[in-house]
């Protein structure tokens, strides 16, 4: 039986660690069966400081680092920017935290661990709708079930060699994923799915956003076309076929497959 695990290392926000306990120990039985797959043992989630978030990123870029060049033959350039890329990640995660949904990381065994900034839920006009915070338990719930169904190979993303996520094809169908995921658990089970466009945003969020909506325009539409995939995959060659991608090499959609869905779906049958 799968254990639930909300840590609370912020010195408030009980409230709200409680509420994501009942939430997710709820929806966990309903992600398997419409996913399919089997969450870890422990789904764990950490309430966490700024402070708090950037370090454990920073710590968990070193370990994926570390694992995605061992056995590498890398340049002296390469090993310059390999270095240099978990205190990068640390200084990102203290800058943006505001505008941060909860973060997918791993320990160094290969354990799921999803941190959340409290106060980010706040900027991100979560915190005050129960529907909200029900839906984001249930996207954190699909990414742990793929961690445990690729065991750590595909998700979280590797780090190197570096890929901005815009262009990454894992980090987009792990996203999709779980956002069809959370689509079919909260309409099972609140009796609709969730509005995610009912969120009201300070305007501090909205101006650090807009900033980041200048750099990648299309974040939304990518989502959307993520999402879709999947849904077309699932209802065309069942579960069990599309649930491959998350065990069979190369099996990954390409960026290109994102736009074509049927290509993709032709090299599923295979």
């Amino acid at each position: 039986m799968t254990e639930v695990s909300v840590l609370n290392e912020t010195a408030a926000h009980d409230r709200l660690a409680q509420h994501m306990y009942e939430n997710l120990s709820e929806a966990a039985p309903y992600v398997e069966k419409i996913t399919g797959l089997h969450l870890p043992a422990i789904i764990t989630v950490k309430l966490v400081t700024v402070d708090g978030f950037a370090t454990a990123h920073g710590a968990f870029v070193r370990r994926q680092i570390e694992r995605d060049t061992e056995g590498r033959q890398l340049t002296e350039r390469q090993r310059m920017k390999a270095a240099a890329l978990p205190e990068a990640a640390a200084v990102s995660a203290r800058a943006l935290w505001m505008v941060e949904e909860p973060v997918l990381t791993a320990t160094s065994d290969g354990r799921p661990v999803t941190l959340i900034v409290p106060e980010a839920l706040h900027h991100l006009g979560l915190a005050d709708v129960p529907d909200l915070v029900y839906d984001a338990m249930v996207r954190i719930l699909a990414q742990q079930v793929q961690v445990a169904a690729c065991e750590g190979a595909l998700v979280p993303a590797p780090e190197w060699p570096p890929v901005v996520p815009r262009k990454d094809p894992i980090t987009q169908l792990s996203n999709g994923h779980a956002q069809w995921t959370s689509t079919q658990v909260t309409t099972h089970i609140l009796g609709r799915p969730v509005d995610r466009a009912q969120r009201r945003r300070p305007r501090t969020f909205l101006l650090q956003r807009a900033f980041i909506c200048l750099m990648d325009p299309i974040a939304g539409t990518r989502l959307n076309r993520a999402t879709a995939l999947v849904d077309r995959a699932v209802s065309t060659v069942g579960l069990d076929t599309f649930n491959r991608v998350w065990t069979t090499d190369g099996l990954v959609p390409t960026l290109a497959e994102f736009r074509s869905p049927d290509r993709w779906i032709e090299r599923l049958r295979a």
